[in-house]
């Protein structure tokens, strides 16, 4: 009985063979529909947040615009600084973060950065004046009474929550970076086929540009300024530092071992992109220059080759060795954690320049194969022997041209009974024609 009811089990089970697959149907289904509801809560929840600091962004540019454009227009109009203002392009872009707010409040949340991301160039604009505004507000401060006492006043204000101006200046720039992390939410919390998806992608990749721009400008200017402190730092001006394409890298002490024998010298080292310079300070008596630093040595970077002497394990310092076209120089440090990083940072350096430099070769190897490929046809250039060697040939010409003009006036000077004798075909009239 028990072995029967087990077959009518097993039968029973056979003849609903897609049971199973519909209970994972419905899994997947339910699984599916919970993961589209996680989307939506938090592409909601990034959508209510986008709207709050967007609200109290644009207040901010609004104060921005209205104490430090408008009142100070009106109260310092007569000095130069107003002329260009210094708040920067805020005032410009407080006019487009209103259109994106309201619609951002009407829900338009993809066509509404869809219209913004065709104004990104104000906030390019506003990143390149900050440098020259932050120079004009320091130099104003310090020379002009009027200008200190305004800018103090303002400060002040409940509204700006003892922020300065020149940290204000810096808003815009972090809620770009802001937009980037808003728009990336929503993208990828959003159906992939849906048209706001794509508009929102097009929005985060100029955002995204826009950002890349101003990161790079951010690193250019702290780069010129390293390079303007260390030119400042060195005596004399026969070394240049400040170049482009130059780029700071490190500086500190090492001690510089001499080949010869004599005693460790103590030197400050600046490495930068392309070179190594060694100085030395200057006498503590030196009365301008007491401070610096003196040149002692440049080493090309490109004729540098780098290796680990000593410190390859865990031990007091290390000793570091460059190899150069004509000369080898030591370098040497009681600090484990200071070697290193030098020592890390001359391969990567050298590396760097070897491959460009590569490249700029494999780029020339290209241009020159090109033209072999394709070459320019030039215009043959006569030498000074093919010139005279024509230039008889065509006085020759001439000679026998005019031996022929002779001898052709000479046949018009003979009289008609000369033709008539000559030759039988004489006209009437006198004259004939002769072959010659």
């Amino acid at each position: 009985m028990m072995a029967a009811e087990s077959r009518m089990k097993c039968a029973h089970v056979q003849t609903q063979p897609g049971m199973h697959d519909l209970g994972r149907d419905q899994g997947d289904r339910c699984t599916l529909e919970e993961q589209r509801e996680r989307w939506e809560r938090k592409r909601d929840c990034t959508a209510r947040e986008l709207l709050q600091t967007e609200q109290i962004y644009v207040e901010d540019l609004e104060l921005i615009t209205k104490f430090y454009n408008d009142v100070f227009l009106a109260r310092c109009g007569h000095l130069k600084i107003a002329e260009r203002g210094i708040c920067g392009a805020i005032p410009e872009i407080v006019k487009v973060n209103r259109i994106l707010l309201s619609c951002l409040d009407g829900g338009s949340i993809s066509p509404g950065f869809e219209t913004f991301s065709q104004s990104l160039d104000l906030y390019k604009k506003h990143a390149d004046s900050i440098e020259p505004t932050l120079l004009v507000l320091e130099t104003q401060t310090k020379k002009n009474k009027l200008f200190a006492r305004f800018k103090k006043l303002q400060e002040s204000r409940p509204e700006f929550h003892a922020r300065s101006l020149e940290q204000l200046l810096e808003l815009p720039l972090l809620r770009l970076l802001r937009y980037k992390h808003y728009l990336r939410d929503l993208a990828e919390n959003s159906h992939p086929r849906s048209s706001d998806t794509k508009k929102l992608i097009y929005a985060l990749n100029a955002v995204s540009d826009a950002c890349q721009y101003v990161e790079d400008l951010s690193m250019s200017q702290e780069n010129n300024r390293q390079l303007q402190r260390v030119q400042k730092m060195l005596k004399g001006r026969r070394l240049c530092i400040v170049g482009p394409g130059r780029w700071y890298v490190r500086e500190g002490w090492l001690s510089l071992v001499p080949q010869s024998g004599e005693e460790v010298k103590h030197r400050m080292l600046f490495l930068f992109s392309d070179i190594l310079v060694v100085s030395s300070p200057c006498h503590p008596l030196h009365p301008t220059c007491a401070h610096k630093f003196q040149c002692r040595a440049i080493y090309p970077l490109k004729e540098c080759r780098v290796e680990r002497v000593l410190g390859h394990t865990q031990s007091q310092g290390g000793l570091i060795s460059l190899s150069f076209e004509k000369e080898k120089v030591m370098l040497m440090s009681s600090n484990q954690d200071d070697i290193n990083d030098w020592y890390d940072r001359l391969v990567t350096a050298v590396r760097k320049i070897h491959s460009n430099s590569e490249n700029f070769k494999k780029c020339q190897f290209e241009e020159n194969l090109e033209k072999h490929r394709h070459p320019v046809q030039k215009a043959h250039k006569r030498t000074r022997v093919q010139e005279i060697e024509e230039g008889l040939v065509a006085s020759q010409s001439i000679a026998e041209f005019g031996v022929m003009s002779k001898r052709i006036k000479m046949g018009d000077e003979r009289s008609p009974e000369s033709y008539s004798q000559d030759s039988p075909t004489v006209d009437k009239a006198g004259w004939s024609c002769v072959l010659l």
